[in-house]
């Protein structure tokens, strides 16, 4: 008979089994084959690291794993939240309107999560990238930057070429070879300008996590940016076709300098050259023990988080007025502690230049004044622990 141990992995696998193949039938159905094309956020992928964007166009995304497959779903379900918020304020989006062109025999397609337009006050589009993030950026990453105004650059750019179509759920097409104007005409059934300068145009970036969102924008049209990122875009198809072919090997793929904090998750960091070290097996068991510490002291820290917030709320509304609460063996109360002081350093330069200025002193260095009294505390060292996904070439092929 079954354990409940056995029963609950059961159930988990069952899972993981079911968003495995509806990730593969969402994503095949959408973006079709990925190989067969340069999409945007290739592009993207290719500004924090040209070896990842070209390798995760032969390499799936590792679907054994059920925490990696509800991260991957996360950003659709947040899509399909949005898609519903904006119809229940009879905004009718488009979701994953295509735009397809060739750039000198390299195809690239940018794919819009949504797109809204307007007549009134006077024609008008939006294009709103939905992103699934853990925490919030408090500035948005360079490759979702770079996502969104070549979105709203190709837009623009191929305003009145027939490159835009649109799938249905199952993929098959709802129309093909329109230009932008036609497919306003077909959707929302109204007029559009022929001439893009005479249209409102913006993309703005939604990051989302589960607790929080915020916005990003607008990204408007930039013809430079557009012509960096078609640039790019060849060069990853020329990567990728010289690795069809052989005539590129995996290690010979590019990298960037410095630690990316998408290297940790990476799926192709297990032969990346900028990882190249000595070997030494024998510490392998220490180091996944340290990270599991690590891992459940985040964990707890989470916990006494929020228990502590609550706590805290629980005594706001208690109304007792800094008295302490007496549980049995322990008491606790919330008093309130002052903010902490810092010292605003380029408001204060700019305040002693203004003040020598006045007083005839202005070959004084302000700024080698403030560091001539400045404290600096004994160096420390850190311990990076990054995880290695191992793989196997095949073929010239990690897999």
């Amino acid at each position: 008979m079954a354990t409940e141990i056995q029963r609950k992995d059961r159930l988990l696998e069952c899972i993981r089994s079911g968003l495995e193949l509806h990730t593969a039938h969402t994503s095949s159905s959408i973006l079709g084959d990925r190989s067969k094309y340069v999409g945007m956020s290739d592009i993207g992928s290719y500004m924090t690291c040209p070896r990842m964007a070209v390798l995760h166009k032969f390499q799936p995304q590792n679907s054994d794993n059920l925490q990696k497959l509800l991260t991957l779903q996360r950003g659709h379900w947040f899509e399909d939240g949005i898609a519903k918020a904006l119809s229940a304020l009879n905004l009718p989006a488009v979701r994953q309107l295509e735009i397809a062109v060739d750039n000198d025999g390299c195809p690239v397609r940018a794919h819009l999560d949504f797109v809204l337009v307007s007549v009134q006050p006077c024609p008008t589009v939006r294009v709103l990238e939905v992103k699934s993030c853990g925490r919030l950026p408090e500035t948005l990453y360079a490759s979702y930057e770079t996502q969104a105004y070549g979105q709203i650059s190709m837009l623009n750019r191929y305003w009145n070429t027939p490159s835009f179509n649109l799938r249905n759920a199952e993929g098959n097409p709802f129309f093909s070879g329109l230009t932008f104007p036609q497919a306003v005409k077909a959707l929302w059934g109204v007029t559009f300008p022929e001439n893009p300068a005479q249209v409102d145009i913006e993309a703005w970036v939604l990051a989302l996590s589960m607790t929080d969102a915020t916005a990003f924008g607008p990204y408007l049209p930039n013809g430079s940016i557009l012509n960096a990122c078609l640039s790019n875009a060849k060069d990853i198809w020329q990567m990728q076709e010289q690795f069809q072919r052989g005539e590129l090997d995996v290690d010979e793929l590019p990298t960037p300098s410095g630690f990316h904090s998408l290297c940790s998750g990476c799926e192709a960091s297990s032969g990346c050259p900028k990882f190249a070290g000595v070997a030494h097996p024998e510490l392998e068991s220490s180091l996944t023990e340290l990270t599991h510490w690590k891992d459940e002291r985040s964990a707890l820290d989470e916990k006494i988080r929020e228990r502590e917030g609550m706590m805290k709320e629980w005594y706001a509304h208690a109304d007792i007025q800094g008295q302490w609460i007496e549980t049995g063996s322990t008491r606790f109360r919330v008093t309130q502690s002052p903010g902490r002081r810092t010292l605003d350093r380029d408001s204060l330069a700019g305040e002693l230049v203004e003040l020598f200025h006045v007083g005839g002193m202005d070959d004084v260095d302000v700024p080698a004044l403030i560091a001539r009294h400045e404290k600096i505390g004994a160096p420390s060292s850190r311990l990076f622990i990054n995880t290695t996904n191992r793989q196997e070439k095949s073929n010239g092929i990690q897999v």
